[in-house]
């Protein structure tokens, strides 16, 4: 029996240590998964603590289908496609650190060129409708295959790898004009 078996096994069974080993083990990953998909700490914290605390209240109804860790990205990614849709899109909004100025010598207009290019990134990937900007972040961010992502998210394998190519299209239409300018010395 693998090791994450055996721990789920004895959260099944009422042991709340195993479930807490889970915690630990998954927290780290999950945290990774919900700031790249929502690119901000303090969602991403709240939606992998609501993730772990749902987790537990349904632990009755895993079924051992495929593995743990994909049933727990699956329930954050509901959680996500949630905050989506009760926030409404937003950009990402991490704050320029004055560190980030000074960082490795590099000169403060170098460091804003690369901010203000992830800024326009961001902006396109918030304006990708949220069944591509999920695939895109999942295929891109967390290295997820497309069998993987499929299963994530419920959509067949072929549907995930059509929603990752409509969504670098998309985003390549989108930044092209920044990047032509960027190309040209403007």
């Amino acid at each position: 029996m693998h090791a994450e078996d055996d721990l789920v096994a004895r959260a099944l069974g009422g042991e709340s240590a195993a479930f807490e080993e889970i915690v630990r083990a998954s927290y780290g990953r999950l945290y990774a998964t919900a700031f790249h998909l929502l690119g901000n700490h303090e969602d991403a914290e709240d939606v992998t603590q609501e993730c772990l605390v749902r987790a537990h209240a349904a632990l009755a109804l895993y079924r051992s289908e495929g593995s743990f860790a994909g049933w727990l990205r699956r329930i954050l990614v509901h959680l996500v496609r949630d905050r989506y849709r009760r926030r409404g899109r937003r950009p990402l909004d991490e704050p320029l650190a004055g560190e980030e100025l000074t960082r490795g010598g590099r000169a403060p207009s170098e460091l804003l060129g690369e901010r203000e290019l992830a800024l326009l990134v961001a902006g396109a990937l918030e304006r990708l409708p949220e069944s591509l900007r999920i695939a895109f972040l999942l295929r891109t961010r967390e290295g997820l295959s497309y069998d993987e992502i499929s299963h994530t998210t419920g959509v067949t394998p072929a549907t995930a790898r059509t929603q990752v190519m409509r969504a670098r299209r998309a985003l390549a239409e989108r930044l092209r004009p920044y990047l032509d300018s960027r190309e040209d010395g403007r």
